[in-house]
């Protein structure tokens, strides 16, 4: 069984996170240089808000889409970069690495 270190895994959380914020922000820029509100023609006040209602829901929605992938992409970066602070410190010596069980070990 293969053990990773804990500044392996580190730095792969923080790649991940940072490519999971880079590409939610260039789409959540995309999507703001690429709006077009597509409002019909409405013959009614209550339709007229009904189609800007739509197109407002439907905005936030992506928007908000994109703010729990970035989100989710900040919790890797912050873990990653926890992880390998912690592996600098058992390089250093100022905390012990805790060692797998027998048990764990064995299978």
């Amino acid at each position: 069984m293969t053990v990773f270190s804990p500044g392996t895994i580190g730095l792969v959380l923080v790649i991940i996170g940072l490519v999971i914020i880079v590409s939610g922000v260039y789409l959540a820029y995309n999507a703001y240089q690429e709006y077009r509100p597509v409002l019909p023609k409405a013959t009614s006040l209550d339709e007229a808000i009904t189609n800007t209602a739509y197109e407002l829901v439907n905005l936030v929605l992506k928007l908000g889409f994109l703010g729990v992938i970035i989100w989710g992409g900040g919790i890797l970066l912050k873990h990653g970069i926890h992880a390998t602070l912690e592996n600098q410190r058992i390089v250093k010596g100022a905390t012990k690495c805790s060692s797998p069980s027998k048990s764990e070990s064995s299978q």
